[in-house]
């Protein structure tokens, strides 16, 4: 047996802290600083017009989508409510498809309006683009002033 003595002599160990029942979640701070919900300055409405030339391109889109098997399944839910995941491939052939059969509209809106219809990412969306399209989105900016020193979009 283990005298007092011996266990005197022992080095002292760190304690362990168990991380399930002595944690200090309940003591966090919370930064409840000032909220401002005001608008920015720089925010500019879109105008009457161009709200509804971007409605009228959305249906169209929709209208040529849902005219179309092979988008189908992008926006049909599985049992548990969720979409088919789409793939770069799957992206380019979409914008490339509405693209190809609306050559008229704007390409920037298409592009707005696509990543809104299949809820994906801008950003996503972009990088997943060819580089063709890409070239074609900038250049659609740069016409209408934005981008002026830059070569891509993100």
């Amino acid at each position: 047996m283990i005298e007092e003595q011996e266990l005197d002599d022992l080095p002292d160990l760190p304690e362990v802290i168990d991380k399930i029942f002595q944690n200090k979640y309940d003591e966090t701070e919370i930064d409840s600083g000032d909220f401002n919900f005001a608008v920015d300055p720089s925010f500019q409405e879109k105008s009457y017009e161009y709200s509804i030339d971007e409605v009228l391109v959305r249906n169209k889109i929709e209208e040529l989508i849902e005219g179309t098997n092979r988008f189908e399944r992008f926006q049909v839910s599985d049992d548990k409510g969720k979409f088919k995941k789409m793939s770069k491939s799957d992206i380019n052939e979409i914008y490339s498809f509405v693209t190809s059969n609306l050559p008229n509209e704007p390409r920037i809106e298409i592009y707005s309006i696509l990543c809104s219809i299949f809820d994906i990412n801008s950003e996503k969306f972009y990088e997943s683009l060819s580089n063709t399209f890409k070239t074609e989105l900038i250049n659609a900016l740069k016409g209408r002033g934005y981008l002026k020193n830059r070569n891509s979009l993100f």
